[in-house]
C-alpha cells in the first residue's frame, strides 16, 4: 500500500548505519506515507531505542518496524458487525462526500448476503439525487429492496422507514446511507443526529452500529472528520475506503494511535467483493512487502 515504501527504507539504511540522519529521513518517508508527525515521533523514538546487530539488513529493520507498528495498532483490530439471529441490526454509515460511503454500504450488504442474511438498504441521502441513485442501482445488482424519498426530503424519515421496515419484515439487517455531511455544517451536523437518536430510540428491539467510511487517502484530515463526527454520533468503528494498490496507507496508524477508534476494514476495490475485515498483520506485511 506505501509505494515503494521498503525500497526507500533500503535506501535510507543502505550505508548499515541507523544514526539521527538515518531516522530522520524515515521519519521523513513515515509522514510522507501519511503518517501523523506525532506518531511518526513514536516509531522513530521505539525504534532508536532497539538492539540492532552488527550487520543488519534490510529484512531486520523492517522486523523492528513491523513490531513496533503492531503494536500500536494491533489493539484495535475490529470486525465488521455480528449479527443477532434473535434480534435484526441497523448499521448506520456516516462519512462524508467522495469518502466512498455508498459503494462501501454495498460491498457490506453483499457481505452480509453472501452470508445468507435478510437485508434492506435505506437512502438517507436525501440532499443528493444521484446518491440515492447510485444506492438503488446497487440495490438491483444485490436484488435488495430499498427505501427511498423525494429529493430533499427529511433523511431522518427514511432512517424511521427502514427501521421499522426492518423490525416487522423480518429482516435481519437494514443498511441506512446518510448525507455526506461536511463536519463544518453544524445544520447539516444536526440531521446525523436526528437520525441516530430514530435509530437509538428503537435499540430495546435492535442492535445499532454506526460505521464511519474514511477516504484512506485524504491523510491527516480524516482524523479531525472522525473528531467531529463523534460529537453527533458513537462511532463504533471505522471502514477505511479507496486502500487499492496505489493509495497510501498510514493514515490507519495515525487514526488508531490518536483516536483509539476500533478499524473495522478495508475497501480495495470498486467491486462489490472489494471490502475486507481489518487484519493488522495482513496489513503491515502489506507495508513492508517485498
Amino acid at each position: 500500500m506505501f509505494r515503494d515504501f521498503t525500497n526507500k527504507i533500503g535506501n535510507i539504511f543502505s550505508s548499515k548505519r541507523i544514526d539521527e540522519n538515518s531516522l530522520t529521513e524515515l521519519e521523513e518517508l513515515l509522514l510522507t506515507a501519511d503518517v501523523g508527525i506525532e506518531t511518526a515521533d513514536k516509531i522513530i523514538n521505539k525504534l532508536r531505542n532497539e538492539k540492532f546487530s552488527a550487520n543488519f539488513d534490510i529484512n531486520e529493520i523492517k522486523s523492528k518496524l513491523s513490531k513496533i507498528i503492531l503494536e500500536i495498532i494491533e489493539p484495535y483490530q475490529g470486525y465488521l458487525p455480528n449479527i443477532d439471529n434473535n434480534k435484526p441490526t441497523i448499521i448506520l454509515c456516516i462519512g462524508v462526500n467522495g469518502s466512498g460511503k455508498t459503494t462501501t454500504i454495498a460491498k457490506l450488504a453483499h457481505h452480509y448476503n453472501n452470508m445468507n442474511y435478510r437485508i434492506i438498504l435505506g437512502a438517507a441521502d436525501t440532499f443528493r439525487a444521484a446518491a440515492t441513485e447510485q444506492l438503488s442501482e446497487w440495490g438491483k445488482v444485490l436484488g435488495l429492496e430499498i427505501i427511498t424519498g423525494v429529493h430533499n426530503s427529511d433523511p431522518a424519515s427514511i432512517a424511521y422507514r427502514c427501521v421499522e421496515s426492518t423490525l416487522n419484515n423480518d429482516f435481519d439487517i437494514g443498511i441506512i446511507d446518510t448525507a455526506g455531511r461536511l463536519q463544518n455544517r453544524s445544520d447539516l451536523m444536526e440531521q446525523l443526529k436526528k437520525i441516530y437518536k430514530v435509530v437509538e430510540s428503537k435499540n430495546n428491539y435492535l442492535n445499532q452500529k454506526t460505521i464511519m467510511i474514511i477516504d484512506g487517502t485524504t491523510g491527516q484530515s480524516s482524523i479531525k472528520q472522525v473528531e467531529e463526527f463523534s460529537k453527533y454520533a458513537k462511532i463504533d468503528g471505522l471502514i477505511l475506503s479507496k486502500l487499492d494498490g496505489s493509495a497510501v496507507g498510514g493514515t490507519i496508524i495515525s487514526i488508531i494511535d490518536y483516536l483509539k477508534v476500533p478499524v473495522l476494514g478495508i475497501g480495495i476495490g470498486e467491486n462489490k467483493s472489494d471490502l475486507e475485515e481489518f487484519n493488522a498483520k495482513k496489513f503491515i506485511d502489506r507495508i513492508l512487502k517485498n
